[in-house]
């Protein structure tokens, strides 16, 4: 079975937002918990972990936050080189 998938760099930059605006807004995890109905180590996860998270779970917390999602999502990702479409390549 394949890894999973996780970019952490851009995981980083969406953690540091929402910690960032639950800070601003006096929210603490346990609030977001409240508001969400996650169990507490699951708004750590979002908030403040490491692992991959769910859009779901993100938009749960954007909800707790009294924010929208592009408030977090609202930034530039590195576009990588692909090769070209499979119409396109020559057989």
């Amino acid at each position: 079975m394949a890894e999973q998938y996780i970019d952490k760099e851009n995981l980083e930059i969406i953690r540091e937002r929402l910690w960032a605006i639950s800070n601003e807004k006096e929210i603490t995890l346990e609030d977001i918990q409240d508001r969400t109905g996650f169990s507490y180590s699951q708004v750590y996860r979002i908030v403040r972990g490491t692992n991959n998270m769910s859009v779901s779970g993100l938009i749960a917390v954007c909800k707790a936050l009294e924010i929208q999602p592009t408030e977090i999502l609202n930034f530039k990702i590195k576009i990588p080189k692909h090769l070209p479409l499979r119409r396109d390549r020559k057989p």
